[in-house]
């Protein structure tokens, strides 16, 4: 491919050990990134395993290949000497080897990023009067890496236990629980509001950076009030809190709420699976579940040019699509796949709390 090739410009570059091998590049035949809400995304990059020497065919990752098991890798966004952003950093965790009846063989690595080692460590653990930035920075911190707690992450210090669960596991079930994600950036786990702070905003337009996409609005899980009924032990009185359902997050619109006032009916939802809770505590959760059930209300499983700026907790602005659903969206789910058909093109999933009126 010649350098003025859109295909050649939009390959990734990939580093492996801090370098970058001329080779890797040239046999690169696929590569799929793969992250979501929660954290530890992954890799999986196939390349030809072959190389001529004098007129004969070698495995080219053979002993001495920089392609082992704990090596580092790293992938960006296109051609790293022109500032493409990096869309994956960690460390190859399983090598496959795959022949093809008359094709040439395969060498495929798969890797997952610095919470990796977050998936490994299990432990049963009480930590005492802490609030949830305090757990996270103080697990993080345990396996070398920093935490940068947001605004809007929930602040009052309470007893958390970890039982006989990941370090991974636990902190996605203490940050779900508070509508919160984790994601790792180098060595920084960056833990935030879900919708409350945007990564990036990308434009996205039908016919230029947009390529498909399916955009669904419903009604049928929106609510008008979450009723979350518990049991304060320390006073001894049960804990009822009823809060809107309003929406969060990016967009603007009407919110599913406002439908069913005007189109169905008002909607109570009970939440009753919380366990035992203080007063401050119920009112703090069924107001969190309420913005969790609203942005959901409209969703969109897009595909579009390669772009590694669109990555989970991004922004995408839709453009020449139906005025109703032109709006801006969350994104919590984002893979990123290269190969030699379709060149470099990033699938998404994302939510708004809103529905546009059309023009």
């Amino acid at each position: 491919m010649a350098l003025n090739d859109p295909l050649f410009a939009t390959a990734p570059t990939i580093e492996v050990g801090g370098q970058s091998y001329p080779l890797l590049q040239a046999n690169l035949v696929a590569m799929t990134m793969r992250e979501a809400l929660g954290g530890l995304s992954s890799l999986e990059l196939a390349f030809i395993d072959s190389v001529q020497d004098g007129g004969s065919s070698h495995y080219a990752a053979g002993p001495g290949s920089p392609l082992e098991l704990g090596a580092g890798v790293r992938v960006f966004a296109g051609a790293h000497e022109q500032g493409a952003p990096e869309v994956f950093d960690g460390q190859i965790t399983a090598i496959e080897a795959e022949i093809r009846e008359s094709q040439p063989p395969v060498f495929t690595v798969l890797a997952e990023d610095r919470l990796f080692a977050l998936r490994r460590k299990r432990r049963a653990m009480l930590f005492e009067d802490k609030t949830l930035g305090a757990v996270i920075t103080q697990v993080c911190g345990d396996h070398h890496l920093t935490a940068e707690v947001r605004e809007g992450v929930d602040t009052t210090a309470r007893n958390w236990v970890q039982a006989d669960e990941t370090d991974l596991a636990f902190l996605r079930r203490i940050c779900s629980r508070f509508d919160c994600d984790l994601q790792v950036v180098g060595s920084q786990v960056q833990v935030g509001r879900i919708g409350h702070d945007r990564r990036a905003l990308i434009p996205l337009a039908v016919g230029s950076t947009l390529i498909a996409a399916r955009i669904t609005a419903d009604i049928a899980d929106q609510v008008s009030i979450v009723a979350l009924s518990s049991f304060d032990p320390a006073e001894g009185v049960s804990v009822l809190s009823e809060k809107d359902a309003a929406g969060f997050g990016p967009g603007r619109g009407k919110s599913g709420k406002e439908v069913l006032a005007e189109k169905f009916s008002s909607v109570t939802t009970r939440a009753c699976r919380f366990g035992p809770l203080s007063d401050a505590d119920g009112d703090r959760l069924a107001e969190i579940d309420g913005q969790r059930r609203a942005r959901g209300f409209v969703r969109v499983d897009g595909v579009a040019r390669g772009d590694g700026s669109l990555r989970v907790g991004s922004w995408v602005e839709l453009s020449g699509i139906n005025p109703q659903f032109a709006n801006q969206y969350a994104v919590y789910e984002a893979v990123h796949r290269f190969d030699a058909q379709s060149g470099y093109r990033t699938e998404f999933r994302a939510e708004c709390a809103y529905l546009g009126a059309s023009q």
